[in-house]
């Protein structure tokens, strides 16, 4: 799961990686131009919730490519996406809105939900980091995600109702424990009305394919992308901070495309990592070596294609 991937079209042809491209307009903003590699089958089951339920919950480690994800349905459904990251500075006045001085006149500045709301066509709610926000806050989103569907706005003393087209999607990392304490774990009322699913990273066979296909060798697929397991592996144990993501795989491909050596890649993949945690990286790095690219070049012929 990663941002803007295309395969290639036919052997030998290098793969291009068009922009996506964000288009706001008197309905909306609407993305274009995303591509997910949905090697586990996500988009289907996102689309019959969402079709069905109204409310979607998304699960996964940092990179694994939840936001990507969203922005992708909402393509896919040609809908306008609404996106907040949710913070513990985060409001109801911030989503809902608030009264702001302008020109000596009193006005209403409206909040994302009372956007989402207010659109007749509907649209994609996205609130990432659910398990961030204020528990006082979040509450306020039981109203909306229950049988009730609605919300009142104080400001102006009215009440706003979603239709069928208006979907809600939330996103959480597990391993974020920072942001659990007085919020997640004391939101399930909040979290029940989700239905939900586990956004996992791309598999090792489908990643090595994918970075050989932007790096040109499978030499150095094989290696980073183990490389980045093990970071992954540290990051969930909270010996690293921070694990190497697919995005971070890929532009370190693209580097090494361009000419750029593996021990300089590995210097701009250190500055990741505060002091303490680099040479605990760079064995990481060291030990990649180990593995029997050989063995793995031996079974290529039974792994899948891209296409």
């Amino acid at each position: 799961m990663t941002d803007n991937i295309v395969r290639a079209k036919s052997a030998g042809k290098e793969p291009e990686t068009p922009q996506p491209k964000i288009i706001e307009n008197e309905n909306g903003i609407f993305a274009k131009g995303i591509t997910f590699v949905d090697e586990h089958g996500y988009i289907d089951k996102c689309k019959a919730i969402l079709e069905v339920v109204g409310n979607l919950r998304l699960k996964g480690e940092t990179g694994t490519g939840k936001t990507t994800l969203v922005h992708r349905l909402a393509e896919i459904l040609d809908m306008p996406l609404f996106e907040v990251g949710l913070t513990r500075n985060v409001t109801s006045w911030d989503l809902l809105g608030c009264d702001t001085l302008k020109a000596g006149t009193t006005e209403l500045r409206e909040g994302i939900i009372l956007q989402w709301l207010k659109n007749k066509n509907g649209g994609i709610l996205y609130l990432d980091g659910f398990n961030y926000a204020d528990p006082s806050m979040i509450c306020l989103l039981e109203s909306l995600a229950d049988f009730r569907g609605s919300v009142w706005i104080p400001e102006i003393g009215k009440t706003f109702v979603r239709s069928e087209k208006h979907y809600l999607v939330i996103s959480y990392n597990p391993s974020e424990k920072a942001g659990y304490s007085g919020t997640f774990l004391e939101n399930i009322a909040t979290i029940r009305r989700f239905e939900g699913l586990v956004i996992d990273y791309l598999t090792a066979i489908q990643e090595r394919n994918l970075i050989k296909s932007h790096a040109g060798n499978y030499d150095f697929a094989c290696k980073f992308v183990e490389l980045a397991r093990k970071t992954r592996t540290a990051y969930k144990e909270g010996r690293l901070r921070t694990p190497l993501t697919t995005g971070n795989i890929l532009n370190y491909a693209k580097l090494f495309k361009h000419g750029m050596s593996e021990d300089d890649i590995i210097e701009i993949a250190s500055s990741l990592y505060p002091d303490e945690e680099i040479n605990l990286f760079r064995s990481f790095y060291e030990s990649s070596d180990e593995i029997d690219i050989e063995a793995l070049k031996s079974k290529k012929k039974d792994e899948p294609k891209t296409s």
